[in-house]
């Protein structure tokens, strides 16, 4: 197995809209396991309200997001995966129960999760992970996957 990542750095989020920062979308031939996923914000307000992050499989993928080439952490072949980050208009498709991860975390900091070994979550064939932030008011993130194939 092959490890594999994308982030992506400074994502504006506009107050009280969801954004999906990051979409991993398997192909109906191959899966992956999500290793570990990590989420700051640049805030300053200690004060402020804490934001929505929703983590893991969605129903349905993005429409509007940009293409990106995720990295090969090792030797391995290119990812089978497409990653899209940023959307530009929040997508379809809704988290699926029991499949991720539901956090609140503040604006002045950030989270970072690693899964034990032999607990990644699977996603399997054509499939949609997402990162996706909702904040009430404007800050920024910098988000990140890496994932086995």
């Amino acid at each position: 197995m092959s490890l594999y990542g994308v982030n992506v750095d400074a994502v504006a989020l506009a107050a009280a809209t969801a954004k999906s920062i990051i979409e991993i979308a398997t192909p109906s031939t191959s899966r992956c396991w999500i290793k570990e996923w990590w989420i700051d914000f640049d805030g300053v307000t200690a004060s402020a309200v804490p934001v929505l992050c929703e983590i893991g499989r969605f129903s349905a993928a993005v429409t509007t997001a940009t293409s990106a080439t995720p990295d090969t952490w090792n030797t391995g072949p290119a990812s089978l995966m497409t990653c899209k980050v940023s959307t530009t208009v929040e997508g379809a498709g809704t988290r699926t129960a029991h499949s991720g991860w539901l956090r609140r975390i503040p604006p002045t900091s950030g989270f970072h999760y690693v899964a034990p070994e032999g607990r990644e979550l699977l996603l399997p064939i054509s499939a949609f992970f997402r990162i996706r932030l909702t904040a009430a008011a404007i800050v920024n993130a910098t988000c990140g996957v890496i994932w086995l194939e």
